[in-house]
Formats: C-alpha cells, structure tokens, sequence
C-alpha cells in the first residue's frame, strides 16, 4: 500500500506543481495588464489517517490558488483625464452594458483605463462601463427626476454610466461683483466718477453696467446705475431689503404702428391705490383711440424720436404725482435721454423708504409694453420699477470718516430685468468693510478703479473633465466654468480575497468575500480616486521566475518519485518469478 501511495502522492505533486506553473504563466503575461493582482499557488499537505502507528499511508499535497486582490499596485502618470486609479482599498463598479435595469450586470474592477466610446460611455479595456450617480450644479447625487437624495450604499439603484459626449455648452450668470476705487476726496460736491463693468446674464450675452458715483456733500457719494441697452429697469436696495435707488428705460426702436399701446400703473405707497393709463399711438390725422386710452398723437415721418417727445410728454402729464404737489417743473418723472432721442428714462432717485421713513410721492410704477412691437422692452412683458421718488433722500450711499476709510454703506444689491429672455439679475456688491481699507476708500487723488471682481461667464463649449479625489466628476468648458455631472462611488468589500475573479480583470461579489458597500471616494475605508493615473499589475517578475524555477525542481522531483515506486513495484513482481 505504501508504494501505492507513494506514487499517488507524486501524482498529486506533478498535479500541484502543473497547476502553480499555469498561475505563474498568467502572472508573467499579464505583467502589463492594468489592474491585474498576481496569483500565488499555496500548498497544503493532504493527510491519510493513519491505521496503526507502525505504519505510514502516504497523502501527497494539495494545492490553493490565492489572487492578493487587495495588494496596492504602483501608479503610473497618463496623459488622459479619465485614466483613474484608487489610493487605498475598493473597487469602481462597472456594467457590462452601458444601459441597464439598476440590478444586473454589475462587476468590480480596479482597472481604471477608462476611455469615452463612440456614444460618450466611458468604457474600459475589457469593454466595462463606469457607473456612477448623476449630480446637479451642487454637487449633490440626484434620481432620473433630478431631485436630490442620499444613495444607498447597499443597492445599484440610480446607478448609471458615466458619459460625457451629452454635456451642452454652459453660461453662468453673473451673481457678485467686487469693486474697490479711490473715489477723489476734492472734487466738488456734484461732480460725477465712474466706471463701466461687463456682466452676463443667464444665456451669456454681456451687458455693460456703468456704476455712476456723485458726491453729494464731503465725506458722501451717492451710486446709480442705468438700466443697461437690454434691460428695462435696475433697482439698487439696501443690506435691509429696501430701495435705494431705482430707475427705468423705455427704447422705441423703430416707428410705432397705428394702434400699438403701452399701459402704465401708477401704485402709491402712502395709499395703496393705484391709477392704470393705456396709452396708444395714433397718426396726428386719427386722434381717436380704440382702446379708449390715452392718444398718443405723433407722425411717422418724425420717426422714432417724434413718438418718444409725444409720449413722454403724455406720461407726464398723466403722473399722478401731480395730484400729490409733485409737479414741480424740472423734476418731470419720464424724460427724453440726453444722448438718444429715442430713449425714455424714468427718473432714478434715492428713496425715503430705505430710511424707514414714508414718502408720499414713492410709487411702484408697472409699464406693460407687450403690445408695443416698436419697442424693445415689449419682450420684458410686464416690469415694476420699484419706489421711484421725486424727493431726494439724505440717505448717501457710501459715507466716510475723516481718515477716508468708508464707515457705512446703504447699497448691497442690483436687480435687473432683462428684456432679452434671459432670468432677471441679481447681483451682490461687495464694495469692502466699514472700518477698512479694503475696497472703496476716499482720499485726495485721482478716481481710481483699483480692482474689479465678477463672476458669470459667456456661453462656452464642453472641453474637458476633472475628476477629484472623492470621485466627483465635473465638467470644464471653455468660458473656464465648471459644473459638477457625475459621482463615482468606490465598492469596498469586507473579505476582497474572496472574490470571484473573472475575464476582463473584473470581479463578482461571493458569500466568501461578504456584501458590497457603496461608499464616498475617502471615507469609511474607502480609497481616494486618482486621475491621470493607472494602477500597474502587482506581477513581480524576479519573484515569478524564481518561482518558475522551484516550481520546476518540484515537479521533477515528484516526477522521480513515481519512477522509484515503479522500480520497486518491478522488484516486487520479480519475486514472483
């Protein structure tokens, strides 16, 4: 018996050592493979149980393939963005298919060589795709109804793959603005400073603000701003809330037609009522209206600027300031611009309000243009220009110490309605803090714009991705905004080792190596992801090719034992003879 077992347990040798050489092959050959982790065969004895304690019944040894999946593989530097690699433990989760049903088809992998595919699917070598959760503008994960949510870490649902070539261009409206300025501490009282600034609203088109400082007395300036070419009002309030200043504009661009009306609401803030006039354009030959309105009597052959005196002759007429003793002359409420004829300004004034007084003659005015085609601002339907006063208030808007460093401001903020389509903006000034001399500031010299801060940005095409090390994907374009789109999560398992290994360097979840849990890149033993970076195979070849030498020796060695017990097995059967 112990010859034959001698023989079986050479056998089980040569078996042992066949297949240590198959892991050692697949360890050299995929020496380049991106994320590959090397097998090692562990041997372990296999033991007959002994009879009797006189005798010995040979076992042989058996043999345990063990892949290191967890062992950190060198990174080496890429060129490509979405080369990615993790620092530390957990795997990306991929799918087979770039659209699936959230539950199948799920794999872990560590080989990062992500490249987008012809449809923007960001696919690996071995033809897997990465799955990550959608984002809004925040950064935060959101469902197919773009409503934020926190992701279960212990299913797929909401998992989708990455893909970049559905990324739009982007424009970023302009939200704060920062400006500092040495405003001239001599200039005469009345005298004007100022500086133009381009901000962009919510499609990317440029608008020109021109920030206006007055000196009102020493040591005082008061800001306005003009609504710009494709607005119709600018409304400047206080840190409280309340107007400072406000001012409006109508543009006829063209020669009103027959027939065309535009309808103004006077609100009074001391009663609450409100007086409504419709004002229609009538050639000077039908001075009838039918909208039963104000007729606006003009000739066309005066073109635009024979419409706009007309008109503006007729808003003032009709201001029911004048029912409060507002009509003082000089102080009319709509007036022609100075520079353009066609344009008509409504007075921009600082108001009492903002000193938590009343005001009387404060009124919220509405101009309903949308049946004016002749102007511009009929594509802003109905704007409000909020409590335009004929009272100066003693209010300034930026006051000084004696030191020139400012020590209150009374303006915080600009609204402003666009006629263009685009949203309305609104802008925070940030003009520096009372006490300092870190913005605006006023000493004996020359108006100076020492800096000028804005956000906001024109349209500007997708260029690029950036991925951080929590996995947040974020796309650039190339008006240099940024907007978060995806972030991957990194699988961590409590056993790694025991995975199953599959084709395409991928592995599947098993009851050895315990449940998946969806984690942040970084956080609960999760690995930071890196990008521009691939993980290397953990193949040492020194290490295999020693291996692959022993492993020879062994496997002769096992080979010579079988040729002995078969020597003693022929003396055996010669005895017989």
């Amino acid at each position: 018996m112990s010859i034959y077992g001698a023989m079986f347990s050479g056998v089980s040798g040569l078996n042992a050592n066949s297949q240590a050489l198959g892991a050692i092959a697949d360890n050299i050959t995929n020496v380049n493979t991106i994320g590959y982790k090397a097998t090692e065969v562990r041997f372990q004895t296999l033991v007959t149980s002994q009879a009797s304690v006189n005798n010995y019944s040979p076992g042989g040894v058996q043999q345990r393939p063990f892949a290191a999946v967890d062992v950190q593989g060198l990174f080496q530097s890429s060129t490509n963005a979405t080369d990615l690699g993790i620092s530390g433990s957990g795997f990306f989760v991929v799918n087979e298919t770039n659209a699936h049903d959230g539950t199948t088809g799920f794999k872990f992998t560590r080989a990062g060589a992500f490249n987008p595919d012809k449809s923007g699917y960001l696919r690996n070598t071995a033809g897997y795709y990465l799955q990550g959760y959608k984002t809004n503008s925040l950064g935060q994960t959101v469902d197919a109804n773009n409503a934020s949510f926190n992701p279960d870490p212990t299913v797929f649902t909401n998992l989708e793959t990455i893909r970049l070539n559905n990324i739009g261009g982007t424009a970023d409206a302009t939200d704060n603005l920062t400006f500092g300025a040495n405003l001239p501490a001599e200039t005469s009282v009345g005298n004007t400073s100022n500086t133009t600034i381009q901000v962009f609203d919510s499609l990317g088109v440029a608008h020109n603000l021109q920030l206006i400082w007055s000196k009102t007395t020493n040591n005082q300036w008061d800001l306005s701003i003009e609504p710009p070419t494709q607005a119709a009002s600018s409304i400047l309030t206080s840190s409280s809330g309340g107007v400072y200043a406000a001012s409006g504009r109508l543009d006829v661009t063209t020669t009103p037609a027959d027939g065309e009306t535009i309808t103004v609401t006077f609100n009074t803030s001391s009663s609450g009522a409100s007086t409504s006039v419709t004002f229609e354009f009538a050639e000077t030959s039908n001075a009838a209206t039918t909208s039963g309105g104000v007729a606006i009597s003009f000739s066309s052959a005066n073109g635009a600027s024979g419409a706009v005196t007309a008109l503006v002759a007729a808003l003032n007429a009709s201001d029911v300031a004048v029912t409060l003793g507002a009509s003082t002359t000089g102080i009319a409420r709509f007036k022609v611009n100075g520079s353009s004829s066609s344009r008509i300004d409504i007075l921009n004034t600082v108001v009492a309000s903002s000193t938590g007084g009343s005001d009387a003659n404060a009124f919220d005015i509405t101009i309903n243009a949308s049946n004016a085609a002749s102007m511009r601002q009929a594509g802003a339907g109905a704007f409000t220009i909020r409590d335009l006063d004929l009272n100066v208030t003693s209010t300034p808007g930026i006051s000084f110490d004696g030191s020139g460093i400012p020590s209150a401001y009374n303006i915080d903020d600009i609204a402003i309605d666009l006629t263009n389509g685009a949203a309305d903006l609104a802008i925070d000034f940030d003009f520096g803090t009372v006490g300092q001399a870190d913005g605006i500031v006023q000493f004996a010299a020359a108006y100076n714009p020492t800096f000028i801060d804005t956000d906001g940005a024109a349209f500007g095409q997708f260029s690029g991705v950036t991925i951080s090390e929590a996995g947040l994907v974020t796309a650039l374009f190339e008006n240099g905004d940024i907007r978060p789109i995806f972030k991957m999560p990194v699988a961590t398992f409590p056993n790694p080792g025991g995975l199953g290994s599959n084709t395409g360097n991928v592995y599947n979840q098993t009851d050895f190596s315990g449940l998946f849990f969806l984690r942040t890149a970084g956080q609960g033993g999760a690995g930071t992801v890196q990008n521009s970076v691939l993980e290397s195979s953990t193949v040492d070849i020194a290490k295999e090719f020693t291996s692959m030498i022993t492993t020879q020796r062994a496997y002769s060695a096992s080979a010579k034992i079988i040729s002995t017990a078969d020597q003693m097995l022929d003396e055996l059967v010669r005895i017989k003879r």
